[in-house]
């Protein structure tokens, strides 16, 4: 989630729209970590399973304050 925190920093900062290089950078790294959470095996244990879906809840929200900033 670190990685995850560094990239909401740099959305919070982004200015410009969806077309601009850093936009299209800054939702491919948010994606990717998306992918990654969705490689983690939780091995049926509830906490893991839990932490993984709060990440990813996260970082669709981060998403989606890109989008909103990128209009």
């Amino acid at each position: 989630m670190g990685e995850a925190e560094q990239l909401e920093e740099e959305v919070d900062e982004f200015v410009g729209k969806k077309t601009d290089k850093s936009y299209r950078l800054l939702e491919e790294m948010l994606t990717k970590l998306l992918l990654e959470l969705d490689s983690i095996e939780t091995g049926g244990q509830d906490s893991v399973r839990q932490a993984r879906k709060e990440s990813v809840h996260r970082i669709q929200a981060i998403l989606e304050k890109l989008e909103r900033k990128g209009l």
